[in-house]
């Protein structure tokens, strides 16, 4: 009987695309969420009150200039205070920010914080990116949202995107032991202006 030798395939295991998740709720505590090792993206989902949205929508036309600045935390209410122009609900927007300041530098236990709110009448970052940086707050105040692609993009996963009011905190690519990949997201491609506050950790 004839025999041949057996020929034998070394199969090497192709790399597993890393699984990440999104996790949302009307819970402000959802954000904590950031810190599972498979969580790249923690969305509190809000309504402004009434008298946040007043003012911020007046910020549309009276914000000349972008805000940008790093700030001890204790000196961001001051500053907003002192900046920003006179309007119905100014007291109220302030605390809003400030609140979220402090749940943010709480989160990433940070003393300082880069803080930037601008007017954009067109997409900052329209290309689907990642934030080289450990994590950032996003939120848009009025107008189109933050959209995010939950996986990679060469799987064409559906776009979903944010609403207005809603508070983001984004996994970047600087988050100590990428147990997961950054969050992709780009600015929304729907027309509209938008006032938009990120605030960044800053050691």
């Amino acid at each position: 009987m004839a025999t041949g030798a057996a020929t034998w395939q070394i199969l090497t295991p192709e790399p597993q695309q890393l699984a990440a998740q999104q996790k949302q709720a009307t819970d402000l505590a959802v954000l904590t969420e950031i810190f599972e090792p498979d969580v790249n993206l923690s969305i509190w989902q809000r309504s402004l009150p009434d008298a946040v949205q007043q003012y911020a929508t007046s910020l549309l036309s009276a914000l000349k200039l972008p805000l940008q600045h790093r700030l001890a935390l204790n000196d961001i209410s001051a500053l907003l205070d002192r900046v920003l122009p006179e309007a119905t609900g100014k007291a109220d927007f302030i605390k809003d920010v400030q609140q979220l300041a402090e749940i943010f530098a709480c989160l990433m236990d940070c003393p300082e914080l880069g803080l930037r709110l601008k007017v954009l009448q067109q997409p900052m970052c329209p290309k689907f990116h990642t934030d080289h940086l450990l994590c950032r707050l996003v939120s848009t105040y009025i107008g189109p949202a933050t959209e995010w692609h939950a996986g990679p993009l060469e799987l064409a996963a559906p776009c979903q995107n944010m609403q207005q009011g809603d508070v983001a905190l984004l996994k970047g690519s600087g988050w100590e032991g990428m147990q997961t990949y950054a969050i992709s997201h780009r600015s929304p491609v729907t027309p509209g202006t938008r006032l938009l506050l990120t605030l960044d950790p800053v050691w």
